[in-house]
């Protein structure tokens, strides 16, 4: 089964937007620190930040696919 390109880059977003409103509801709606003394930042990265790279990376892709080649 091949899947193209743009679906899988659809899926990529939804599933990281999933992820980001999934990590902004646990964030501030039940106690999950966004930093810890043994875990430092890693919940508010992998609960926020993670998902929004992914989003920019697949804008900055986007970007990059419309614009000519010469000029990328």
């Amino acid at each position: 089964m091949h899947v193209s390109s743009a679906s899988f880059a659809q899926a990529l977003a939804a599933v990281s937007l999933l992820w980001l409103l999934f990590g902004s509801f646990v964030l501030v709606l039940t106690p999950v620190p966004a930093h810890t003394a043994t875990l430092g930042w890693s919940p508010l990265f992998w609960l926020l930040l993670a998902p929004l790279c992914v989003l920019g990376g697949l804008r900055v892709r986007r970007i990059g696919a419309r614009s000519p080649r010469g000029f990328a």
